[in-house]
């Protein structure tokens, strides 16, 4: 009787192993507060990078399922294993390269400072010294401001929504955030405007997906989007999510 109530107990230990892996699926990834990648919309996680990962995932013969995290956790939860692919607005840098394989770029923008409409435009041609902006821990521009505008008082968030709220009560002059989604944010808040600060290359300001190193993932992903490419797909849900071409 004991024999066999550990030969029930091993069994079932080994078949909670799998329980929570979908073979089936793919694990995006993901911090849906940046309209217009990945954001909620009635309770529904919508947007460009979203529709983008269930294409992928439809071309590679699975189910796209994600996971919603801080922005600066994403990575983390790529190298434990708890996600097959960080997906949000990301941009493969140097850095993130040593640790990280990325897929093509499918998308480039800029960064751009959001300011309140009515107030004075921050002179972002100076060193903004002093003035207090808001950037998204870990993101490129965050990093571009640490890099470009030392003398400025950045303020890490966790999330843009986060950002827009210290804008309208005053906290921060700005948010520094990339081009595209500077665009949204001000269709959004019509108390809002924004200024392009700078024009970014492949490395800082393009948006490429990343897995683990050496996952096969890499070349199938970048083989669908390629066949999305060619078809027009990848077009069609730019135009969809008013994203400008790569």
């Amino acid at each position: 009787m004991v024999l066999r109530g550990l030969l029930v107990a091993i069994l079932f230990l080994l078949g909670g192993c799998d329980s929570g892996k979908n073979e089936g699926a793919i694990t995006f990834g993901t911090s849906a507060d940046y309209r217009p990648f990945e954001y909620y919309e009635d309770g529904e996680m919508v947007g460009f990078e979203i529709d983008l990962a269930k294409a992928i995932a439809e071309k590679l013969g699975k189910q796209a399922e994600f996971k919603d995290m801080s922005f600066q956790a994403i990575l983390t939860e790529l190298q434990n294993g708890s996600v097959d692919v960080a997906v949000a607005s990301m941009s493969p840098t140097k850095e993130r390269r040593k640790n990280y394989d990325f897929t093509v770029v499918y998308h480039k923008s800029g960064v751009s400072l959001v300011y309140k409409r009515g107030d004075s435009r921050p002179d972002i041609v100076s060193d903004l010294s002093g003035v207090k902006v808001a950037c998204q821990l870990g993101s490129v521009p965050e990093k571009w401001m640490k890099e470009n505008k030392p003398a400025a008082n950045v303020v890490s968030i966790d999330h843009v929504t986060q950002g827009c709220e210290f804008l309208k009560a005053g906290h921060v002059v700005g948010i520094v955030v990339d081009s595209t989604a500077a665009i949204s944010l001000c269709a959004d808040n019509q108390a809002f405007e924004y200024v392009v600060m700078a024009e970014l290359d492949d490395d800082d300001g393009g948006c490429a997906m990343a897995v683990k190193k050496g996952s096969q993932l890499k070349q199938q992903i970048d083989d669908a989007i390629q066949k999305l490419q060619d078809s027009g797909e990848l077009q069609a849900l730019k135009s969809k999510w008013n994203i400008g071409s790569a």
